[in-house]
Order: C-alpha cells, then structure tokens, then sequence
C-alpha cells in the first residue's frame, strides 16, 4: 500500500513512493456483516485476530465521548480565532465534562438503588445534564460560601433526568441512505445543551 498523496510528509521518514506493508483483517459481527480492518501490526503470533475484535468494540467508549465533544458540547464551534482562544474553549468543554463525570460519579449509590426498582436500568442524560451545569457552573466557581447547595440541586436534576440503558440494542446501519447526495444533510432531532 502507498500513503495518501495529498498528504504532507514533512517530518516523516517516508515519502509518496515509500510502499508500507500492511495486513487485512475480516471481522465477522454478530449482526452477520463483515467489517475489514487494516492494520501494520503484521505478526499475527503476536497479535492475533481476535485482539482486534476486542478492540474493535473497546473504541466505542471514546467514539461516544468524542461525540459528547463535538455534538453536546459543540467543541468546534471556537469563540476566536487565536490559538489561546481555541485551547482555552477546549479546556473549558474537557472541564464541564469532566465536572460532570464528577458529579456523576458520587451517583453511583442512588442509581442502583432507583434502578432496582426499574424494568432497564438508567443513566444521566448527558444533553440536559451539561445544559444544568451550564446555568450553573459560574455560580459554582465564583461562589464565596459553601458550594454543597448548588451540588445538591444538580445531583437531584441528574437523578431526575435520566434516559434507560436498554441492552442489546441494535439498529441497523443503512449505507445506500447518502449513497447520490453530495453531503449527507443531518438533521437536529435534540436541542443544544449549550
């Protein structure tokens, strides 16, 4: 295989017309389609197929938070041009979202205890969870007193929001649907957190 040739290959140590050896991978999913994945791992001693599948489906964590990133949070919509405005908009997105794991995470107790008493179990709803902090989270870094009555109040609106985890969910992928348009037209069907 030879790399992309639009690409720059400034401070690489391959070129256009340097040939990289790569391996393909078949991966057989449980809904009976076949995924092919190309790899330059080549020893397959070392890294069998099935390493792969693994990590095929481990992504899903950081495929869903760069979604939160981009669609919640809305990551690449910067407030400026600078450098120090775009690392500085992307540190406050990482910080709500991270606050908000936080929050999430001294949860745990009261979700089993609502959950045993549920058909599916729930989670947060991240949408209007970082809407919640968004009202609040000047309240909170500004505030001279203790902080516990802002916390409180948004535990109790995640506690109250929450959306089922329903498992084994699957919903089919339908690859013809953008198959003659330019560029696939995405509908809003949520309303933005911030």
């Amino acid at each position: 295989m030879y790399p992309d040739q639009d690409k720059s290959f400034k401070g690489k140590n391959y070129s256009r017309k340097t040939s990289i050896q790569v391996r393909l991978l078949r991966i057989d999913l449980p809904n009976g389609e076949t995924e092919v994945l190309i790899t330059t791992l080549l020893d397959s001693q070392k890294h069998p197929s099935k390493l792969f599948m693994k990590l095929y489906f481990m992504r899903w964590g950081i495929e869903t938070f760069m979604d939160e990133l981009k669609n919640k949070l809305k990551i690449e919509y910067f407030s400026g041009y600078s450098d120090q405005t775009i690392n500085q908009d992307i540190g406050c997105a990482v910080f709500i979202s991270n606050l908000q794991s936080v929050i999430i995470s001294s949860l745990v107790d009261e979700f089993e205890e609502q959950n045993k008493q549920r058909l599916y179990d729930h989670k947060v709803n991240t949408n209007l969870s970082y809407g919640f902090l968004k009202n609040r989270v000047i309240e909170l870094l500004h505030q001279d007193g203790p902080l516990e009555q802002i916390l409180a109040e948004l535990e109790s609106l995640f506690l109250k929001n929450t959306v089922p985890i329903r498992p084994n969910r699957n919903n089919p992928r339908n690859t013809q649907k953008y198959r003659y348009k330019d560029k696939p037209i995405v509908t809003k069907n949520q309303k933005d957190a911030l």
